[in-house]
């Protein structure tokens, strides 16, 4: 890619010092994943240019600015874009810190797995600091990197109004409605690979490689070479879900696979793989899918998952509950998670922090609310400082904590 000479100003300065620490502190155990997904992509093309544009030019991270690039309209686009990051590390990044490194075990898995996520990395990284590899699922697919405005300037300053409306709407409430999430699917360049980016200027992460790939019967994943994009150059892909929203790309855009690299950090140690997946996780579409295989073979992991629309609950999301059940050893949630006596009869044991009452949204009540609702009265652990996804019905914020019981 032709680069000026000219720096950019970065988002935001890197990670603080103690995060970056504690990050190498835990990639030790699992520092060749990086490697492994380097190596493994063989001849999957490489989409490292394109990426690059949209971390410089959309996301705002340090860098020669590309040619073509509108620089007056990217200046007054990363201005308000660095107050939203600022304004997301005080109001949660900073508030949350001190919580999760006192109750995140220190020996957490590595590979985090979080379902109904979007590409949420800030949270990701916010929560579990020393992740080495996240993957991400949800209705939403990954972007096709290829329709970047490199030389039209009037549709550059469109799709910079859009990054600013529909990551700063994540970045100001630290969190996504469906309508935002509707919103990113239809950026110019597709939302979630732009999502994954701004969260890798947060965190004093840069792209080394981004590619492409479907995921075949066994698990393994088949990274798509440049012939296998363009026989698949018109198959749009149909949307996952029917309220959500068809694609105006190639299918072969659904799934992406970024490494990054830790800024200042060299070596295995320094790379983090964020894999994001289109998908259904319905029953119907998950049970005994190759992605609940590719999911199985990453062995124990840790678990997330907020603002979930309360799917865990329903027994045609049980094929997602039981995975999460079999191989987690460590889960974060807002009450979107798993309910009580799904997790005592695999042998977890929950705590809780701040207060539940009801669902946040109205329709989602029952005996499982019931369920949450006296569980939370009898074990409340202490307040929450901060909110995790769904606050309940009365806007309080709590959060829980699934982990094996203790002998």
């Amino acid at each position: 890619m032709n680069m000026k000479k000219k720096k950019s100003t970065p988002l935001i300065a890197c990670a603080v010092a103690a995060m970056v620490a504690a990050v190498l502190l835990g990639a030790l155990a699992v520092a060749c994943s990086g490697e492994r997904a380097l190596k493994s992509a063989g001849a999957g093309k490489d989409f490292i240019d394109e990426a690059r544009w949209i971390y410089v030019a959309l996301a705002c991270g340090d860098g020669p600015l590309p040619d073509g690039v509108d620089a007056a309209a990217r200046a007054r686009h990363c201005a308000t874009l660095t107050d939203y990051a600022k304004r997301y590390r005080t109001n949660f990044i900073e508030k949350s810190r001190p919580f999760f490194d006192e109750v995140v075990p220190r020996d957490a898995p590595g590979a985090v797995v979080y379902p109904f996520g979007g590409s949420d990395v800030c949270t990701t990284l916010a929560t579990f600091p020393n992740a080495t590899e996240i993957t991400t699922i949800s209705l939403e697919n990954a972007g096709d990197p290829r329709m970047i405005p490199r030389d039209n300037h009037a549709r550059q300053r469109t799709v910079m109004a859009q990054v600013r409306k529909v990551v700063g709407t994540y970045l100001l409430a630290h969190d996504n409605s469906n309508t935002n999430i509707h919103d990113a699917d239809r950026i110019l360049l597709g939302g979630q690979l732009t999502f994954s980016l701004v969260a890798a200027v947060i965190f004093g992460l840069e792209p080394v490689s981004v590619r492409y790939f479907r995921i075949e019967p066994d698990g393994a994943l088949h990274y798509y070479t440049p012939d296998e994009i363009s026989a698949l150059e018109h198959v749009k892909g149909t949307r996952l879900h029917r309220a959500w929203v068809d694609l105006n790309y190639s299918v072969a855009f659904r799934n992406v696979e970024v490494v990054y690299r830790r800024k200042g950090v060299t070596g295995a140690r320094g790379l983090l793989v964020h894999r994001h997946m289109g998908a259904n996780l319905h029953d119907s579409k998950f049970a005994n899918s190759p992605l609940l295989a590719h999911l199985r073979k990453k062995g124990k992991v840790s678990a997330m998952t907020k603002a979930a629309s309360y799917l865990l609950w329903y027994d045609s999301f049980s094929a997602v509950r039981n995975y999460l059940l079999q191989n987690m050893v460590f889960m974060i949630s807002d009450s979107t998670g798993i309910l009580p006596h799904h997790a005592q009869a695999a042998g977890f044991e929950q705590i809780t922090y701040g207060s539940f009452n009801g669902a946040f949204l109205a329709n989602r009540g029952g005996a499982a609310a019931a369920e949450l609702r006296v569980f939370w009265k009898a074990r409340n652990a202490g307040p929450l400082k901060f909110r995790y996804g769904y606050s309940d019905d009365r806007g309080a914020s709590h959060l829980l904590i699934t982990r094996p019981r203790k002998s």
